[in-house]
């Protein structure tokens, strides 16, 4: 029957959804489970009144006209915050008092996102909101559809309220922010803005985009098979239920244990990928919970742990003006160097010259810097001094800092822009981005490479570095026989890179590596985008009228069109070519470390994907192997430390069942 058929596509990709976003471990290939997610979507179509909530065809976006208050059934406390060691010590003393001698607790990183309650009815996800005061929140249960590692609906029919934190991983925060600077807007100042931000979009198409997940921490119980006696076992039971929690925490059997774990991570944190600015430590025992109660506004029975201020203050020395690919002009304070999160600042950003009016930032000025996300410095504010009053205001530029051109404002935008397509800095921006990673992947070639070649004239465009000789590397200083052949190579190579790669690589404005991939997968050859109107190209699903009104103003341009030409007559083909994928690597993670002779990591990575693995950037207990190429990173000592199987560059190929030539 029709009924049982989605009820079983339901339950099955309910259950590859829980093992790829909450337990990281991919069941089927991407392949498989887009088939079917395809075949329920169809026949929920066709069968309307068949449609559930918790269907997983129901994370799908609509427009808000607002958000309404919800009052919560259960108050979100507060957590009162301790600063040092003593003073986490005077609070376990308080709780021993109450309630005796040798109380467990609960230890969790405090992760800095936005905190939610989920209510869950006989298992399924009835309402979302914010936390509000505490007391009153904003129902956002649309939006909080979109996030993955939220179930619609539990492996087991509880009631249940669960409150959890809404976060968005620190290279995807990055990446966000480069993307707005790309379009000319304001970036998000930390990852917990750019997670709020994106879950209060009354478009929740947007909220969907965004890279945004959830660990939850406590849950009230309404009804359940066995109901926990303490917190530790309460996190365990809503794991069961289908929950993603974060897999850092640790009960210990008193303060000592707290104290060590706090001290283990105020260092650890910085290698996580998303933020946290603490230690949360709880009472384990619930009945002694019960017995500690609550003040007016937060727990007797739990304290937040924080870690000193990963900000300091230091001199601004000067603002300096550096050309991007697109032209855009951004300024970068230069610092008197400083200790900052483990490691020496002496540059920061300050994203654009409207951020230094609104900061009234002044060269000389005593300014605090912090990492955004404990990642990339940037200047917070100035910090007050009688001099900063004395000293001149900074006047932005008017012209470029590399070729003197006047800069301009676009509309819509608050990024200047260099207006000559031909500044050199401009130019050795997307030189440098066309042999970069994200792009053509060409090894061997980076900037001072760029520098030699643009400045011997041997290359002004991207299509130059396929007319290069091996004759032509040996004029560059430093450069031999073997070094030569490798750029050469290399070179030639990128040839064979997927058409996805190649328009990521032609920086054109507002198109990055998603953009690319989602315009070849609806038009499958470059004639074919070139030749699409900007309302074909808006209709594509993720590509807005501007992008649009962008791809069609770079392939009508006579320069460019006169490029893509050259790169047909020097061997380029610009189909999207299609790799049938199979499943004999399904269920394995990969880690890949060092050079590979044989093909790019990046090439090593498709050709694990297409047989249905995973790639993974870290190593850890789940990774079941570590492919090591010479000259491998701290990744091979990690996989040594947990036990993971080390393949060599042959053991791997063999793996593939490639041959080694």
């Amino acid at each position: 029957m029709i009924t049982d058929r989605i009820n079983f596509l339901r339950d099955e990709l309910n259950k590859l959804g829980y093992n790829y976003y909450v337990l990281d471990n991919p069941l089927v290939s991407d392949f498989e489970y887009d088939k079917l997610f395809a075949e329920l979507k169809e026949l929920e179509e066709n069968h309307p009144e068949l449609v559930t909530p918790d269907s997983p065809t129901q994370r799908v976006g609509g427009i808000s006209s607002g958000f309404e208050e919800v009052k919560h059934k259960y108050r979100l406390y507060s957590l009162d915050n301790t600063y040092n060691y003593d003073e986490l010590r005077k609070w376990y003393e308080r709780v021993e008092k109450e309630c005796g001698k040798g109380i467990k607790l609960v230890c969790e990183l405090k992760i800095d996102g936005l905190a939610i309650a989920l209510t869950y009815k006989d298992g399924t996800f009835v309402q979302g909101a914010t936390r509000g005061n505490g007391i009153v929140g904003e129902e956002i249960t649309q939006n909080l559809k979109t996030v993955k590692a939220i179930p619609l609906k539990l492996f087991e029919k509880a009631d249940v309220e669960v409150r959890g934190e809404i976060y968005m991983p620190k290279t995807s925060f990055e990446k966000l922010n480069e993307e707005n600077l790309e379009k000319g807007e304001k970036p998000f100042a930390n990852p917990r803005n750019a997670a709020a931000g994106s879950l209060r979009q009354l478009d929740s198409t947007i909220t969907a985009k965004r890279d945004l997940s959830m660990f939850t921490y406590t849950a009230i119980i309404e009804n359940a098979s066995t109901m926990p006696e303490t917190h530790w076992d309460s996190l365990q039971y809503i794991k069961k239920l289908g929950f993603k929690t974060n897999p850092n925490i640790r009960l210990v059997n008193d303060i000592n244990g707290a104290i060590d774990f706090c001290k283990e991570w105020e260092t650890k944190r910085f290698d996580l990928d998303y933020a946290t600015d603490g230690v949360v430590i709880k009472v384990n025992s619930f009945a002694c919970q019960k017995e500690l109660g609550f003040t007016s506004r937060a727990p007797k029975w739990a304290t937040a742990f924080k870690f000193p201020p990963e900000e300091i203050s230091t001199k601004l020395l000067g603002i300096e003006t550096g050309v991007g690919k697109t032209g855009a002009v951004t300024p970068v304070a230069i610092l008197e160097p400083v200790l900052l999160a483990g490691s020496t600042v002496s540059r920061a950003s300050l994203h654009n010259f409207d951020e230094i009016k609104r900061l009234d930032v002044r060269v000389g000025d005593r300014v605090l810097i912090k990492k955004a996300a404990e990642i990339i410095p940037k200047v917070v504010k100035v910090v007050d001094t009688e001099e900063h009053e004395k000293l001149p205001e900074y006047i932005e530029p008017t012209e470029c800092p590399v070729c003197h051109a006047p800069l301009e404002v676009r509309e819509g935008e608050v990024n200047l822009y260099c207006t000559n397509e031909h500044c050199p800095a401009m130019v050795k921006a997307r030189l440098e981005y066309w042999v970069s990673k994200d792009a053509m992947d060409i090894d061997f070639v980076g900037p001072s490479i760029i520098d030699q070649l643009y400045n011997l004239n041997l290359v002004k465009s991207p299509v130059d570095f396929y007319k290069l000789t091996i004759d032509d590397f040996l004029k560059l200083d430093l450069v031999k026989d073997k070094s030569a052949n490798n750029m050469y190579n290399s070179i030639q190579l990128s040839k064979t890179r997927p058409l996805a790669r190649f328009i990521t690589a032609l920086s054109i404005r507002l198109v990055g590596k998603e953009t690319a991939e989602l315009l070849v997968n609806e038009f499958n050859s470059l004639e074919a985008i070139i030749n699409a109107t900007t309302e074909e190209l808006s209709n594509v699903d993720g590509i807005g009228d501007k992008i649009a009104k962008s791809v069609f103003e770079y392939f009508h341009t006579d320069a460019n069109i006169q490029m893509i030409n050259a790169f047909k007559e020097v061997g380029f083909i610009f189909e999207n070519r299609q790799v049938e994928k199979t499943t004999e690597l399904q269920g394995m993670t990969f880690v890949l470390t060092g050079t590979l002779n044989s093909m790019t990591r990046d090439e090593a990575g498709d050709k694990i994907k297409q047989r249905g693995g995973k790639v993974s950037s870290s190593v850890s207990k789940k990774t079941s192997y570590v492919v090591a190429g010479d000259n491998p990173g701290s990744k091979l000592d990690k996989a040594q430390n947990l036990g993971v199987i080390i393949l060599n560059e042959e053991e791997f190929l063999k793996l593939l069942n490639i041959s080694l030539r």
